[in-house]
């Protein structure tokens, strides 16, 4: 079955003005009592803390009808209409902030609100500028518990906001996470089982070319509200959602455990903060202050961990805006200037570029706090803040008393928060915001749940936001002149060189790829920005590619372009090959015909490596890190102690911090050499197991040659 809804919009919309708009508190509980959902239990005062999930599983009405939902949603709505005179979700303020300008060119410009055949709960960007969309069960389940047998899911084109239905049959992927595999399809893992509120074991997948879905292979355990992350080597981490053990999707088609990658902290029932380090490993950063590194190859590991700011950050947000550094910012329920049961408005900015374990530095704290928000790279490799509530203290769901409308921009240049205008409808729990490949920020979503069919909160439909960098800056409402991407091709590689032509060249200041979105719960693991480096001569910009696959994981971006006035380009999209080898593979010695290996794959640091018959096991996954010239396994570095550059040196593993005794040079004949003492080699001490590796003088024997 399929529903299309017609008429095409331009880019540059009217915002709605909104008149007389009442600003009445609305007093959830004395307004009329609750509405019980069989199976949902009342909110508490912080229902995200558990680690369980139960309480927040049960305001996620999960196992209750959507068409039920909708109904008690419309019958509240409403009334309170009638009471207050003001419609659930409408923003407070119309569409500017106090105090902000209405020039768009200043402070952006918002669509009119357009429905939706599902509440965008989940949002994937696809290959071709759709975007996939679903929610939970369908219109035509049982009246209390349906069975879970059913997901409405849409995909959305956003060229002239028409629609196509494509829901998946016989399983709810409700609560399920997801990420986008290297040839562009949507990975989807886990959703909910019951009425109990189970997980599922079964994975799916969405064929972005056919606009079909398929089953996947089964996990091991059922996961409802986990996280999933592509890496470097194509591979795709699930971690969370129930199960401590992280399981790992792999290029075959076939999903193994990571039996030694034990995660208590984010085992539980609430989406993990994560993604690829430029390292090739995981970076787990939130919303629990107590970050992991996650080793993925062979059985894993969990290594690297520290606190990051002290604070319990659920329900915040986080986009990793460059090479290795990710913004992380809002959420929680604490006490704060003065006030209690409010989210935080810091923000922090973790680099894993450096050491074995991310350094965190404080940067500009939001000008309104927030949670249940969401942080969206924009194409220039800005973050925009959109949606969320102030207050935690009457519901840590959904507050429409306390909204935050206006879109907020943090400039990675000065580490400032910008108030841009407003949206005309609130998104708090379970809304979504995506970059598209125009430039624009499409949002959307907020409701189904428990409170949120008692105060009469159900969003199913859409709006885009125009950032500033779309106009013209000269008061008016004219767009911006942009420049274009003449040529670009389909594919590009990892440090490998592509040409791009462009009429306005020599104008370009910026390039760079937006990894696709796959949004829900305020989190995505998909987003990234990686600046480019190039150079220009005529129309022809001559561009280097990712340095690393930790880096860009192979798949589809975003290529934009952007000028000296800040105005980008409208994307072309571009597939990153996967990065060369070492990539988390093995490095041989040709005569000895065995492997770098790290003796019992030991995380401790001081362990000297050996060779060891190839295995492919993770003591032998080796990454050549191009950002510093290291050669890293399970998180640590490959190390001279003491920079000792003697002849018959042992090699062992060291925390990665920066020192030229981690720093190596490789040659095209096989040679592995410190940059410190290029006269010495790498080489194996024998041909047999468990032989040493050491430093020798460079001969150019077969002992001193390695292959990856």
């Amino acid at each position: 079955m399929s529903r299309s809804t017609s008429s095409s919009r331009t880019l540059q919309r009217r915002t709605f003005r909104w008149s007389s708009i009442l600003t009445l508190s609305l007093l959830i509980l004395t307004v009329s009592p609750p509405f019980a959902l069989p199976g949902a239990e009342p909110a508490q005062a912080d229902a995200h803390t558990a680690d369980d999930g139960s309480e927040h599983a049960a305001e996620d009405l999960a196992g209750t009808s959507v068409d039920q939902i909708e109904r008690q949603t419309a019958v509240n709505a409403d009334r309170i209409v009638r009471e207050t005179g003001r419609r659930p979700g409408t923003a407070v303020r119309s569409t500017s902030a106090a105090g902000v300008s209405a020039d768009p060119g200043v402070s952006g410009r918002w669509s009119p609100v357009l429905a939706t055949d599902v509440v965008p709960v989940f949002e994937a960007v696809l290959p071709d500028g759709k975007v996939l969309m679903w929610d939970s069960v369908g219109d035509n389940a049982a009246e209390s518990y349906p069975d879970q047998t059913f997901t409405r899911a849409l995909v959305w084109n956003p060229a002239d906001d028409t629609s196509k239905r494509v829901d998946v049959h016989g399983y709810n992927i409700f609560c399920a996470g997801f990420t986008h595999l290297q040839n562009g399809n949507v990975l989807v893992a886990g959703g909910n089982k019951d009425t109990s509120l189970a997980g599922i074991v079964q994975t799916h997948i969405f064929d972005w070319q056919t606009e079909t879905w398929s089953r996947g292979p089964d996990m091991a355990a059922g996961r409802w509200y986990p996280s999933v992350a592509e890496m470097a080597n194509g591979e795709a981490t699930v971690a969370g959602g129930g199960p401590p053990t992280d399981e790992v999707y792999q290029t075959n088609g076939l999903i193994r455990r990571l039996g030694n990658a034990i995660n208590s902290t984010y085992g539980g029932r609430l989406y993990p903060f994560m993604n690829s380090r430029p390292d090739t490993l995981l970076g787990l950063y939130g919303p629990y202050d107590v970050m992991n590194t996650l080793v993925t190859s062979g059985d894993g590991a969990v290594t690297g961990s520290r606190a990051r700011d002290g604070a319990m950050r659920d329900y915040g947000s986080f986009a990793t805006y460059d090479i290795g550094k990710t913004l992380v910012t809002g959420g929680g329920n604490l006490n704060e200037d003065g006030l209690t049961n409010v989210p935080t408005r810091t923000s922090v900015i973790l680099d894993t570029n450096t050491g074995s374990v991310p350094s965190v530095t404080t940067s500009g704290s939001l000008n309104t706090r927030r949670r249940q928000f969401n942080s969206t790279v924009l194409a220039d490799g800005s973050v925009l803040a959109t949606g969320g509530e102030t207050s935690a203290a009457v519901s840590t769901l959904v507050d429409l008393d306390h909204a935050a409308p206006a879109a907020e921009r943090w400039d990675p240049a000065t580490g400032a928060w910008t108030t841009l205008s407003s949206a005309s409808r609130v998104r708090q729990y379970h809304s979504t915001a995506t970059l598209l490949p125009d430039g624009r920020v499409l949002t959307g979503g907020g409701g189904v749940c428990g409170i949120c069919v008692n105060v009469g909160y159900l969003e199913k439909n859409v709006e885009y936001f125009t950032p500033p960098y779309l106009y013209a800056k000269d008061g008016s409402d004219n767009l911006a002149s942009r420049p274009v991407i003449s040529s670009a091709p389909a594919g590009i590689s990892i440090n490998t060189n592509f040409a791009l032509t462009s009429p306005q060249a020599a104008t370009i200041r910026k390039v760079g790829l937006v990894g696709l979105s796959s949004v829900t719960h305020d989190g995505d693991t998909g987003q990234r920005y990686v600046p480019l480096k190039f150079t220009v001569s005529g129309t022809t910009l001559t561009v280097t590619g990712p340095a690393s696959g930790g880096a860009a994981p192979p798949g589809y971006y975003m290529l934009f372009i952007t000028d000296g006035s800040g105005v980008p380009s409208v994307a072309k999209m571009v597939q990153v090959a996967k990065g060369p080898t070492p990539l988390m593979s093995p490095v041989k010695n040709s005569v000895a015909a065995r492997c770098i290996d790290v003796p019992q794959s030991s995380l401790a640091i001081r362990t000297y490596v050996q060779v060891y018959t190839c295995n492919n096991t993770k003591a032998q996954a080796l990454t050549r890190f191009p950002a510093d010239s290291t050669l890293r396994v399970l998180g640590n570095c490959l190390d001279v102690p003491s920079q000792h550059f003697l002849s018959g040196q042992r090699i062992w593993t060291y925390s990665c911090n920066g020192s030229k005794a981690q720093t190596w040079t490789f040659g095209t004949s096989g040679t592995i050499r410190p940059t410190a003492a290029t006269a010495l080699c790498l080489a194996a001490s024998g041909t047999t197991n468990r032989a040493p590796i050491v430093l020798a003088t460079c001969n150019g024997s077969s002992i001193q040659r390695w292959t990856w």
